[in-house]
């Protein structure tokens, strides 16, 4: 999921890599629409863009649907890690 993204361009960017058939890309990748849709059944996130929107989601909603135990990896530092702890996540601020 990226809310500034296309499905298509995510494809084109993965095809352009060739490391797996345009095909491969498709079966093995999944694009959805929805933020809690993408996160539904997941054992991680990672967030690794600076949209303003991931800090207003139901991060509580979030995990209530993921997978146990709930892994969120913050590539940007942007999320209110204390709060995201005390919900339950096994929180990592990676990157810079």
């Amino acid at each position: 999921y990226d809310p500034k993204v296309s499905a298509e361009q995510v494809y084109q960017d993965l095809d352009y890599l060739g490391t797996r058939t345009p095909g491969e890309n498709r079966r093995l990748v999944t694009v959805a629409d929805d933020p809690y849709e993408a996160a539904a059944r997941a054992h991680a996130i990672a967030v690794l863009t600076e949209w303003d929107e991931f800090r207003t989601y139901d991060w509580a909603r979030i995990k209530d649907n993921m997978m146990k135990p709930a892994f969120l990896f913050d590539g940007r530092k942007l999320l209110a890690a204390n709060r995201l702890a005390d919900l339950g996540f096994a929180y990592y601020a990676i990157g810079e």
